[in-house]
């Protein structure tokens, strides 16, 4: 679906506010000066509901900033131009291009002047002509000649117009008579060309005084973070990333942006993490003025499952997170990752995000492809290594004496080993290794990896096998 707005009344003081109404309703919008835009609306559909609902909400956002719109919603863009420039009020018209047809039928065939000129005519003549008023005055003249010809056939409604075989008006009113042809049958013949790039989503609030302190400042982000999240849903985007930058009375700017895990919009979630993440890094004087601009995608739909276990909400995840990295450091705080490293030691992080498992259908679950994994041998690697003396004979641990409580002096009643293992011996940063590893089981119960620094002789124990 297509809407068209046209401003009833033109007002210079009004000057841009159609573009803000359009632009709050759709990221897709085409403007035609101050008094008219056009932008895609099928994508309302998900939160407002049908085209009557979506024209009834788009009429009561006009009337909250005072304007006094015509509004159009028809299939086809040209369709929704011509009903919104010559009916008043609201007009709704559903289904396939046939409708819009039938809907512009009783136009009078003198609406097609109010046409926007052709997007590849016009390009055409701007490089033909001297200037782009030129242009302009010359585009004018062909349509309104052809519109006069048309007329002067006894053509008077578009219906009549759309009679005709194009075949002839082509042959007789050349490439601008297609056009004006193809416009009274409800026909699109340049594509929606949307303006330049969407408005970024922002609010910013300038203090009367400076505040200090993250209390007062919550109370002026709920502000900000509810305007953002009414404009979020108007326009069905999510955000993706959060950016606050406070001017400070010191005439420094302090600047944190958030990368979120999933596209969300509910104002309370914004304002904690925005919240939570200055608590970490706060600013170092007074503020003066408070803006927050977000990254917008296209809005998360979610079909949830009677058969499938539950995941966290990503709105939940992300606050935890958040909290936990104010709480224990950045650094702290994610899901361990495997390195590109033939160190088996090395462990990353990376940001921890909630996958959904990939589904199996029922009967590879019955009749499952692969036989089940027989049972196999985990190293739990202990997060600091447990240093050990080891008694050693004939070049083999047979006794360990470890530095943990938990693990108390035992024989050593089976081993395997070792294994030489090294790496990085040009790396000047101390991450070369060159040692010897052990599985060992102790007589007292428990089986644990053991492995010696060849360097230094230093033994230590690194996890315990389950």
């Amino acid at each position: 679906m297509i809407c068209c707005l046209v401003e009833a009344s033109a007002s210079d003081a009004r000057q841009g506010r159609l573009a803000e109404i359009a632009r709050a309703c759709s990221p897709r919008v085409e403007l035609h000066g101050d008094h008219a835009a056009v932008f895609d609306a099928s994508g309302l559909s998900r939160v407002i509901g049908a085209p009557p609902e979506i024209a009834r909400e788009v009429q009561a956002l006009a009337a909250e900033q005072g304007l006094t719109v015509r509004i159009a919603l028809a299939p086809t863009r040209v369709a929704a131009w011509l009903l919104a420039h010559e009916r008043p009020g609201m007009t709704v018209i559903e289904g396939t291009a046939t409708a819009a047809a039938n809907a512009l039928a009783g136009l009078p065939t003198g609406a097609l002047a109010s046409l926007p000129g052709s997007a590849r005519r016009r390009g055409a003549l701007a490089t033909a002509a001297v200037s782009h008023a030129r242009s302009r005055a010359v585009m004018a003249a062909v349509k309104d000649d052809a519109i006069t010809t048309l007329v002067r056939w006894g053509l008077r409604t578009l219906g009549q117009v759309a009679a005709l075989p194009r075949a002839d008006v082509r042959t007789r009113l050349g490439d601008e008579g297609v056009r004006l042809h193809q416009a009274a049958c409800g026909e699109d013949a340049d594509p929606l060309v949307p303006a330049g790039d969407t408005a970024p989503f922002f609010e910013r609030v300038v203090l009367e005084w400076p505040i200090e302190g993250l209390e007062p400042l919550t109370f002026v982000l709920a502000r900000i973070c509810d305007a953002l999240s009414v404009s979020l849903e108007r326009a069905d985007r999510g955000a993706v990333t959060v950016t606050t930058t406070l001017r400070l009375v010191s005439r420094d700017t302090h600047q944190r942006t958030l990368n979120l895990p999933a596209p969300m919009r509910e104002s309370k979630t914004l304002r904690t993490l925005i919240v939570l993440d200055l608590e970490s890094h706060p600013p170092g004087a007074g503020i003066d003025v408070v803006t927050v601009a977000v990254g917008v995608v296209p809005g998360r739909i979610v079909q949830g499952s009677l058969l499938d276990r539950a995941l966290p909400a990503p709105e939940h995840l992300a606050t935890l997170t958040a909290r936990l990295r104010a709480l224990m450091g950045e650094s702290r705080v994610g899901a361990p990752a495997v390195l590109d490293s033939h160190d088996a030691r090395g462990a990353g992080m990376q940001p921890f995000a909630v996958t959904e498992p990939p589904r199996r259908s029922s009967a590879s679950s019955l009749h499952p492809s692969e036989p089940a994994a027989g049972p196999r041998a985990v190293v739990r690697r202990f997060r600091l290594p447990i240093a050990a003396r080891v008694e050693v004979e004939r070049g083999g641990p047979v006794r360990v004496v470890a530095s943990s409580s938990a693990i108390p002096p035992s024989d050593i009643v089976n081993r395997a080993g070792p294994w030489h293992s090294s790496g990085r011996w040009w790396a000047l940063d101390r991450t070369n290794w060159d040692r010897d590893e052990w599985d060992i089981e102790l007589a007292g119960g428990g089986c644990y990896r053991l492995a010696r620094d060849r360097k230094t002789g230093n033994w230590e124990i690194e996890g315990e096998i389950d």
